[in-house]
Parts: structure tokens; sequence; C-alpha cells
């Protein structure tokens, strides 16, 4: 029997979870205003080859972003079963194809092309994000920033920095992330966390979770930089939008002079966790020559 899906909230996300993944793929196929970067796809690739049109591809991407497949290998194997999948993207399985499913140099090739196109993808992110201020209210109010690794297939760097192999990673870069504690005895340690590959830096509206600007640097990039640079981010910096936000909250990776001053100069108030840099195991400190202590936080 068909499921007949009506007035769905889209910011109700456990209503969105109840979907199966077509009706899913539906939603984000009808919500991406990708009509532009098609069309200057479609003329580039001119009279070339045009066994994959270019509007399918990009809807096999979507899709496997859709069906969670961090892997192109595991998302064709899906594809290849999934005729309804399929059929979602664009293909036709009567059509007279040596190969019914993409192979993966075909995906490669696409995401080689949309590398070149970052502009145009940015303004796509921002008229979605243009659109969540109309549809929500008080959008933008509160806002929340951080970073996340994004690890590599790659293991180490390669030998050639320069190396022309698209199978090597020559952005990559390595990272250490310290965690510091204390454990049961009382003495404080020090775990570290090693990464090798990237980082994503990302403002949301709190309220809904929803990206507002974000950038991918190399995992060794400064936090606090990128997190200054993306306060000027073209939907940040519009004056009309800017005078909608009020709180940027941060976790203590961020607190700095730099970081607090910068986000100020914004109009907006800071509201970050302070960091504990203390040294000698220190709790409590005696205020001048009084009877006052204060700890780290004041």
């Amino acid at each position: 029997m068909a499921i007949i899906v009506s007035q769905i909230n889209l910011f109700d996300y456990n209503e969105i979870e109840k979907l199966g993944d077509l009706e899913r793929l539906d939603l984000a196929f009808d919500g991406i205003n990708d009509e532009k970067l098609m069309q200057k796809l479609e003329i580039k690739r001119g009279n070339g080859r045009d066994d994959y049109p270019v509007r399918v591809i990009w809807n096999l991407l979507i899709a496997m972003m859709v069906f969670e497949h961090k892997k192109v290998s595991s998302f064709r194997r899906e594809l290849s079963r999934n005729a309804q999948l399929r059929r979602k993207c664009g293909f036709c399985d009567w059509e007279n194809k040596k190969h019914l499913v993409p192979s993966a140099r075909v995906f490669s090739g696409f995401i080689s092309t949309l590398s070149e196109e970052a502009d145009e993808i940015a303004e796509i992110f921002n008229l979605q994000v243009e659109e969540l201020y109309e549809l929500i209210p008080n959008f933008g109010k509160t806002l929340a920033g951080d970073g996340k690794y994004i690890d590599s297939y790659a293991k180490r760097e390669p030998k050639k920095q320069t190396s022309t192999d698209n199978r090597t990673e020559n952005d990559a870069k390595w990272s250490v992330k310290e965690y510091r504690y204390t454990d049961k005895n009382g003495k404080k340690q020090v775990k570290k966390e090693y990464h090798y590959g990237f980082k994503a830096h990302i403002i949301c509206d709190v309220e809904t979770e929803l990206p507002m600007a974000f950038s991918v640097t190399a995992a060794n990039a400064d936090e606090k930089k990128e997190m200054i640079k993306l306060l000027g981010s073209p939907l940040l910096s519009n004056e009309e939008r800017r005078e909608i936000v009020e709180y940027l909250l941060l976790d203590r990776g961020y607190d700095s002079t730099d970081m607090i001053r910068s986000v100020k100069k914004a109009g907006i108030i800071p509201v970050i966790d302070i960091c504990n840099k203390w040294k000698d195991n220190e709790e409590t400190r005696q205020y001048k020559n009084t009877d006052i202590v204060y700890d780290y936080q004041g």
C-alpha cells in the first residue's frame, strides 16, 4: 500500500525519521535550489559524452547522503539492488547501457567537477539558509559554534606532496587533541587523540540545530581563527541578519581574548566556557592581601 505523507513539519525531525529513505529523499530533492548549478554543469559538459546525465549523478550524490553511505562502493551496491532508488534518481533500467550502475570513476569525476564550483554550491547553501529565516520565527537569534574532525581514509601523508594521483590525499594534515581530566586518585592526566584529515567548522542555530555557516580546513587549522572568519560569512555579515543574533555559544576551546573581542565587535554577546590555564594543580588563589579566595572560573 502506498504511503501518503501530508503536511510534514520540516522542523520536527521525529516526523521525518519515521519516513522511509525514499520519502526523505523526496524532501531533499524538493528542498535544494540547484537549478542554476545544473544548468551551468550541463553547459560545461556541452556535446561531450552523456552516458550518465549531470542531473542524475547529482541526484545520486544527494541520495548517497540521505541513505548515509560513507563510501561510493557501498552506495553502488545499494543502487544495484534498489530499482526504486534508481528510478527516483532518474535512471531508466530499460535503456541500453553497458552498466546499470555508474562506475566509481564516474562518481569521482563528477565530484572533481563539483570541486570547481565551490561558489555555486555556497550560493545554494546560502539560499537555503535565507529561506529558513523566512520560515522559522527567531531563527538565528542564538547561535552555537564548534569544530569536528573528518578523518581521512588515508593513514599517512603522501611521499610526494604534489602528486596528481587522485587516490592520494594531498591536503590532509595531522592534528592532536588533548583531553585533561583528574583520575580516581586525584592526579591530573592528559589523554591525546590523533587525527589525520580535515576539520569542519560550523555555526548553527541552537533551537533547530540547522547550520548557518561552515568551512572545511586541514585538521591542524586554528579553530579560533576559523570561527572568527565564519562571523564574517555573507549571511552573518548582513546587517539585517546580524541584528537578529544575540548570543554565540562556544566551548572552552575557543576561550581567548581575541575571540571574545571579535564576537563583541560583531555586536554579539559571547557565552564561552572558561579554560583552566592554571598550572601546578591549583584549585584556588588568594585575592591580593585579603581573606578572599577564588577558583579559575572567578
